[in-house]
């Protein structure tokens, strides 16, 4: 509507309303009517005025906006994935809200030590022990005695550190790549017949591995540290692990499958090789100094065990813009629960996978894809903790979406949570330096673990605690939560 549209419209509204007036009421009351006119007269002055503001405000935010054509629009499939990623991300944000909150209020109970780790420390350091009078058939009691449905080392295993000790000496007979994974391992083939997995030492002990959790190669001393917290949180599912010193010319070359020869040279003083792997190149080989190289020596599980290898419901894409189902889907646990196998009722997979989450949790190793269990006929058999070289990553960053089979499903066995909270206060790393300090002097090593991962192994119980905390105060009732189905 133009200016001067309104001012007509002003004027002809005016002059009727007028005319009424002096019709209407006389001479006596025009004093009134002209009050009443002037109100009149305001009131429609406002009015044009705002339809005026209104109309120039309009012409100036559509002279801003680009024109669009129907062709660049996006799809409907585009805008739900924008809408997913947008509510996701809100969720996300909102369980590490929520989680935080929790940490800051936790009781006391969680900061002061329980003087009862000390007995399962003592207990675990003994074991440790080396036997003087060792059997030669030593090598039958890993193999055959100790593995079961559950564990790979029972809860009292006086044998373990002379095992160890004879996985560290042990003479090689044969060595050959292993062809498992993505990265350069070897097969090696011990005297007696007995196998082991060595991992080879690429990174010193105080390197930063930044970007996303599963990033970089191993880590060869996460495969020990893992092993010793295993026994620390009663899961004894990790195989046998030490750190061994490969001289490459004497032990490897010498025993050498032509495939793995071939891979070996020598630059200057030390003796190199890359193997044969998938990521395996010339251009990226692992050297020793002079011919030593450090690695970590894992014990290779018997045959009749059967291991079958499941894809982890919690695996990640690897993918920066594609997100995994259980990423975008805050009730994602009750879906995975539907499954008979992840059932709680028929089965105590599901609360496994929470154990291997808060054990991934604190060695801060997001790289758990697919799991293995030992499948020789035993009922409801346990998830093993196998491959954790991409642990210790970064110990200033707490990965917390480790943590979502806890705190989507908000269960966790008893034995866990009771082990747990026999590790307040700091006494998680206190033993857990003392457990791998052992292992250090018998392979004349560095200290496997640097003091800001073992620090960050304490906070993250802490976050552990919160979740657990967070999950009772959701499902009302411990029972709820804490289950006891083993």
């Amino acid at each position: 509507m133009s200016s001067l549209s309104i001012s007509i419209y002003r004027r002809l509204i005016f002059d009727h309303v007028f005319l009424f007036l002096l019709q209407m009421i006389g001479r006596r009351c025009v004093l009134l009517a002209l009050g009443i006119l002037l109100i009149l007269v305001i009131t429609v002055n406002i009015y044009f005025i705002r339809i005026i503001v209104e109309n120039s405000s309009q012409k100036s935010q559509f002279k801003n906006l680009p024109l669009v054509e129907e062709n660049y629009l996006p799809g409907p499939s585009l805008r739900k994935n924008e809408n997913s990623r947008n509510f996701q991300k809100s969720v996300g944000e909102d369980i590490n809200e929520k989680i935080k909150e929790e940490t800051q209020i936790l009781p006391s109970k969680y900061f002061k030590q329980n003087t009862s780790y000390l007995i399962v420390l003592e207990r675990l350091l003994s074991e440790l022990k080396i036997m003087d009078n060792a059997h030669e058939d030593i090598w039958s009691i890993p193999s055959n005695n100790w593995p079961d449905a559950h564990q790979l080392i029972p809860p009292s295993a006086p044998e373990l550190g002379t095992i160890l000790d004879a996985l560290r000496k042990a003479k090689v007979k044969h060595a050959d790549n292993a062809v498992l994974g993505t990265q350069l391992k070897l097969m090696l083939t011990l005297e007696n017949g007995a196998k082991a997995v060595f991992k080879p030492q690429w990174y010193s002990r105080d390197t930063v591995i930044r970007g996303p959790v599963y990033y970089g190669k191993d880590r060869h001393n996460a495969e020990i540290v893992a092993f010793h917290l295993s026994s620390l949180l009663a899961l004894r599912r990790v195989p046998l692990a030490v750190i061994r010193k490969l001289d490459l010319n004497n032990e490897i070359r010498k025993h050498a499958t032509p495939e793995l020869y071939t891979t070996m040279y020598q630059e200057g003083n030390d003796t190199c090789l890359y193997g044969v792997c998938h990521y395996c190149s010339s251009n990226d080989p692992v050297c020793g100094t002079g011919d030593i190289l450090e690695g970590a020596l894992i014990f290779w599980l018997p045959r009749y065990l059967h291991l079958v290898k499941h894809r982890h419901p919690w695996q990640r894409t690897y993918k920066k813009k594609k997100l995994a189902p259980w990423e975008m889907d805050d009730n994602y646990c009750k879906k995975v629960k539907e499954s008979k196998a992840y059932s709680p009722q028929f089965s105590s997979r599901l609360l496994d996978l929470v154990d291997t989450a808060v054990f991934d949790f604190l060695m801060d190793n997001g790289d758990r894809h697919h799991y293995e269990l030992a499948q020789n006929n035993f009922h409801n058999p346990a998830v093993l903790l196998i491959d954790n070289g991409k642990s210790l990553g970064n110990p200033d960053v707490d990965h917390l979406d480790i943590l979502a089979p806890l705190y989507q499903c908000c269960i966790i066995h008893k034995t866990t949570w009771d082990r747990l909270k026999m590790f307040s206060g700091g006494t998680l790393s206190l033993s857990l330096e003392k457990l791998i300090a052992r292992e250090t002097i018998m392979a004349d090593v560095l200290p496997l673990i640097s003091d800001a991962h073992l620090s960050a192994m304490d906070r993250r119980l802490l976050t552990i605690y919160a979740v657990v905390e967070y999950c009772v105060k959701k499902k009302r009732y411990v029972s709820n939560v804490i289950l006891d189905h083993r």
